[in-house]
């Protein structure tokens, strides 16, 4: 049987991945987050391993340029927030990479308090 829905662009996967392990890694990758991050890779059919996004610098200007559209950006948010909290901690450097990450985005405080109230709701 053959797959018609292609999914998402391997280069758009690869931007989430590496975005998220940006923000689960600014104190280090609690066990939730890695086992989710190794689910989006397994579930996404990426080669990439946690391994491969540790190797490489990958921060809130190049998430950015990957996610071009603001649709992306939301969900790419939305998917942070639900990642970070799902470990029953969102802590502050968490807070401030994601901060960051808005602030790469052009996103103002009010649409990413709406992202991240939407996100917390979320259970992974």
């Amino acid at each position: 049987m053959v797959n018609a829905d292609p999914g998402l662009p391997p280069d758009i996967i690869e931007a989430f991945a590496r975005g998220l392990y940006f923000v689960a890694s600014v104190d280090d990758i609690e066990p939730r987050e890695a086992d989710l991050l190794r689910n989006l890779l397994r579930e996404t059919e990426s080669p990439l391993t946690l391994d491969d996004l540790a190797s490489k610098d990958y921060g809130p200007g190049d998430i950015a340029i990957a996610l071009e559209t603001s649709f992306l950006r939301r969900v790419f948010i939305r998917a942070a927030v639900a990642m970070v909290k799902a470990d029953g901690r969102f802590t502050d450097g968490e807070r401030r990479a994601l901060g960051q990450i808005a602030d790469a985005f052009g996103m103002n405080n009010a649409e990413f308090g709406d992202l991240e109230q939407e996100a917390a709701r979320v259970q992974l």
